[in-house]
């Protein structure tokens, strides 16, 4: 589970010191293993899912309380360990331990200064304190303070509370509301009424928007309309010219269209006979004029007709508004143009409807002669149909007769063949038209052509063979599938006696190829007795190598790990017996298929891996190494960068000890002063600044060391 989930303060008033302690930890899953968070993070990435921290009980690394740190919370007040501030189940101790394990919370800003900077300095401890308004105080002495996490009332638990009392005011909702539907079942009439009330003030307020929105497009069209009018009189000039252009281009249409019906007047000469007139199609195009025009009258009647009624209600409404002025006056006058106005819309009347009776008949006219145009349509449908299909017959007649007279090239090719062949080979063809002079010169031809020639009907049409002496029965077999039985036996009997002659003849050449056979084994059988010499005297040297490998390898491993032992006992015993360390081969008998475990336990201390030892052991415990691997080939000097970098005062000074007692030449960069102390010289390295250069300083310790 989350550990926000599996965890509560154990007060109110420490909510944000453990909401700012656990941090980034807060929404972390906490599983059983490695292979349970694997197999979540695999699930995250297979869905696509943000990444979640995953905390695995059984393979956490958790350090022991430092009973000094306990010790100095437990002896002051206003401090309170990290762990105590929080209730756990504690099946979950490890994963609290690794979370709130080294975490201090202090009462005020104070109380953490005073742990961190003094208190803890002086034993040598180090731990994070967290105050419980929310201020951190980190390892490294850094100050922090995160404004989201230290909001009281606002923290993660504050929310988890929160969450699950909104849960349990919504289970009391539900039952409320069960509760007010059992008791609202005499009342359901009521209720309908506020509905309907409801919906009612709905549909108003609705209403009242969508007055709104024809408001606002009101406004909007008026707008687009006064733009409109601009474009308008701005695209005038454009209109006109666009007009004059209408009108030349019908003109050329007109034009076009006396031409055409000019170049087709032949096709509809049938068609326009039977009608009575002299041109069907032009007949037409005057109507379709004619209907344009009256169309547009009608067009600008209405027009005409729409403005006249618009002038009218004007005037009706100018009468509305004139009856307050003296009616005798304007009476007079408005009656005249009513009445001029009356007589006119009659006379636009009677126009309209006989044009429209003019459009009636004109449409009556067209509605004939589309008919007569479809039944022509449907004839000349039917004649290009027949074209059609007679056209496809011509030409699957002609493919027929093309692959006819292929066939008959490639026969008269094939017979020309077979002719010049067995003239060329001595085979008697009887013949009846043509003899054996005709097959001379069709055999000369070939033979003195460049290229392989094809022959054309020409050339065998004077040569005609005899088939008389063929039995009855295949000469009736001249086609079909009785043909092409008698050829693939005539095929099969001539395969089968060129069998029988490639059988019949020898191998002159079978004693030299075996001759040369047996040379050709005899030879690969000294290359393969030499090689086989050549394998075993190779594994022999490879065997002795291997051996000479593994003993160099052993004696020096043997020394190595009899000397490493002395030297860590000696770089580690401050006043006491030392620690203790040992090389292993994984593999005895084969120590090349496996490595070398080196193993160390500083004084006191219970065994453990080395990447659980702490950074100064870790280092003491590499320089132990590297002096017994020195032990089996002592070199003239060596060069130690910085090697105490994470040593402490304890293990410098025995460091430094063990190099000056070295039984070679050393070189040390350090910056350390327990170290470079016990040196015989100093050099140092520094800026001239004057010069722009770098100078280099020299310092005899000897006679320092001498006269002390």
């Amino acid at each position: 589970g989350r550990v926000v989930d599996l965890c509560k303060p154990s007060q109110k008033r420490l909510h944000v010191g453990v909401n700012v302690a656990l941090a980034k930890f807060l929404d972390a899953i906490i599983v059983e293993s490695s292979e349970a968070a694997r197999a979540c993070v695999r699930y995250l990435k297979e869905r696509m899912l943000p990444p979640m921290t995953f905390l695995p009980m059984a393979d956490l690394r958790v350090s022991a309380l430092d009973p000094r740190l306990q010790n100095l919370i437990q002896s002051q007040r206003g401090l309170r360990s990290g762990l105590n501030c929080v209730s756990y189940d504690e099946k979950y101790a490890k994963a609290f331990n690794f979370l709130l394990g080294d975490v201090v919370v202090a009462d005020t800003m104070a109380d953490g200064r005073r742990l961190a900077f003094e208190e803890s300095r002086k034993l040598g401890v180090t731990c994070k304190v967290v105050t419980i308004v929310g201020e951190a105080i980190a390892k490294n002495g850094n100050l922090s303070v995160n404004s989201e996490a230290t909001q009281a009332g606002a923290t993660r638990f504050d929310l988890s509370e929160l969450e699950a009392t909104k849960a349990r005011m919504d289970g009391i909702d539900r039952r409320l509301h069960e509760i007010h539907s059992l008791d609202s079942a005499g009342g359901a009439d009521m209720a309908a009424l506020e509905l309907d009330m409801r919906r009612i003030e709905g549909r108003a307020q609705e209403n009242a928007l969508q007055l709104q929105q024809c408001q606002e497009e009101l406004r909007q069209k008026a707008s687009e309309l006064e733009t409109v009018d601009a474009t308008l009189a701005s695209v005038q000039p454009e209109a006109q010219r666009l007009a004059v252009e209408e009108a030349r281009l019908r003109e050329e249409q007109r034009t076009l269209e006396a031409r055409v019906s000019e170049a087709v007047a032949g096709h509809f000469a049938h068609l326009s006979a039977a009608m009575g007139v002299e041109d069907v199609r032009k007949m037409e195009r005057e109507f379709r004029r004619e209907k344009e025009a009256v169309e547009q009258q009608t067009n600008e009647l209405n027009k005409r007709l729409r403005n006249l009624k618009a002038e009218i209600q004007m005037l009706e409404q100018t009468l509305e508004e004139q009856r307050t002025k003296d009616p005798k006056q304007l009476e007079a006058k408005f009656s005249k143009e009513v009445q001029e106005l009356q007589i006119k819309e009659r006379d636009l009347a009677k126009q309209a409807e006989s044009l429209n009776n003019k459009v009636t008949d004109f449409e009556q006219q067209l509605v004939k002669s589309h008919e007569a145009e479809r039944e022509n349509d449907k004839v000349l449908s039917t004649l290009r149909q027949q074209g059609k299909e007679t056209r496809q017959q011509l030409m699957a007649a002609e493919k027929k007769v093309s692959d006819l007279g292929s066939e008959q090239q490639a026969l008269l090719s094939s017979q020309s063949s077979i002719l010049r062949q067995s003239f060329l080979e001595g085979i008697e063809v009887p013949l009846l038209r043509g003899g054996h002079e005709a097959l001379r010169e069709m055999a000369e031809e070939s033979q003195s052509a460049s290229a392989p020639t094809q022959r054309s009907p020409a050339d065998t049409s004077e040569i005609l063979v005899d088939f008389s002496l063929l039995p009855e029965e295949k000469q009736a077999a001249s086609h079909g599938a009785a043909a092409q039985m008698l050829e693939a036996e005539y095929k099969s009997e001539l395969e089968r006696l060129r069998v029988e002659l490639e059988r019949l003849s020898p191998n002159l050449k079978a004693v030299d190829q075996l001759q040369g056979v047996a040379e050709n084994v005899q030879a690969a059988s000294h290359e393969a007795d030499a090689a086989r010499k050549s394998i075993e005297e190779i594994d022999g040297k490879f065997e002795a190598v291997r051996k000479a490998r593994k003993e160099k390898f052993m004696e020096c491993f043997q020394k190595v790990s009899d000397a490493i032992g002395p030297v860590y006992r000696r770089l580690t015993a401050q006043g006491g017996d030392g620690g203790s360390a040992y090389l292993d081969l994984e593999d005895a008998e084969n120590p090349f298929n496996g490595g070398v475990k080196f193993t160390a336990m500083p004084p006191a201390k219970r065994f453990r891996d080395m990447h659980l030892l702490s950074g100064g052991e870790k280092t003491l415990a590499a320089m132990a190494l590297l002096f017994a691997v020195q032990a089996f080939q002592q070199p003239p000097f060596m060069v130690l960068d910085e090697v105490d970098a994470a040593l402490d005062a304890n293990n410098v000074r025995a460091l430094s000890r063990y190099v000056e007692q070295a039984d070679c030449q050393t070189i040390v960069i350090s910056l350390k002063d327990r170290f470079f102390i016990r040196a015989e010289a100093l050099v140092g390295v520094w800026k001239n600044k004057p010069q722009e250069t770098s100078a280099i300083l020299t310092l005899d310790l000897t006679r320092y060391i001498a006269s002390a």
